[in-house]
């Protein structure tokens, strides 16, 4: 299976590696072919730290979990696993009725060595400040930023450090008036599923989308590599397209930093 590589030097101050993978959306044993690719590729790119900021899984309870686990554990063979929560973490099998957590599923997960499931909270490796925020349900229907401000108290950030920031979806987050006032160096994102638009016509589109996961036409910021303010922010089209997004012609898409 193909899998498209994409490639950004942000910084070389740190002389380090991310790698960053979006919406695994796991839902049962048939998607571990796609994973184990996945780490095969992953391997090549000697990553220091893999980002995954949200939707690891398709709804809160799964199928073979005892499969995603051991896959999780081969991965953090690769390099530390740091992960954030999206959206799809909350779902239960009717979809989009909010269920909570599978607290028990992200425990095992967290509990494994070298993997950090960050939920609001922060963790400090070799210079760099890690920062996983879990957005509000709201905030995925709402593309008004206004009220997002509270959301980003459980920001740990440490001017000292680099600061990168996992948050789940970007349409709130990438806002002037938000990032002029937090010190956030690096923003990793997934959610928009490259907004829709073919990899044929994405030198037209830009940064833009044909259609957001909450169904808004032409979303602005669903792929790519941007700056707003002093923040870099990178927006990755993600590994698995589910059913409904079946008219998304992607590729699996890893992302490979330099910072």
């Amino acid at each position: 299976m193909k899998i498209i590589n994409k490639f950004y030097n942000i910084d070389n101050k740190l002389n380090k590696n991310i790698v960053l993978i979006s919406d695994l959306h796991y839902q049962d044993k048939k998607d571990i072919k796609v994973l184990n690719n996945l780490l095969d590729n992953i391997k090549k790119l000697k990553p220091d730290y893999i980002c995954i900021p949200g939707d690891i899984t398709d709804k809160s309870i799964i199928k073979d979990e005892k499969e995603f686990i051991n896959w999780f554990k081969k991965l953090t063979k690769i390099s530390r696993v740091i992960i954030s929560l999206g959206n799809h973490e909350f779902y239960i099998k009717k979809y989009r009725k909010i269920y909570g957590l599978n607290k028990e599923l992200l425990k095992k997960i967290s509990n494994i060595e070298n993997v950090y499931l960050l939920d609001n909270e922060n963790i400090t490796i070799d210079n760099i400040n890690f920062i996983g925020l879990t957005i509000p349900m709201q905030y995925y229907k709402e593309i008004k930023h206004n009220n997002f401000y509270k959301c980003l108290n459980n920001l740990k950030i440490n001017e000292k450090y680099y600061n990168i920031l996992l948050c789940h979806s970007p349409i709130n987050i990438c806002n002037k008036e938000i990032l002029k006032n937090i010190s956030i160096d690096l923003i990793l994102c997934g959610h928009m599923h490259g907004g829709i638009v073919p990899k044929s016509m994405r030198k037209i589109f830009k940064h833009n989308g044909l259609i957001s996961p909450n169904k808004k036409l032409f979303p602005k910021y669903a792929y790519g590599n941007l700056k707003i303010c002093n923040t870099e922010i990178i927006i990755s089209s993600g590994i698995k397209i589910i059913p409904f997004r079946i008219i998304n012609v992607f590729l699996p898409e890893v992302v490979n930093i330099k910072i």
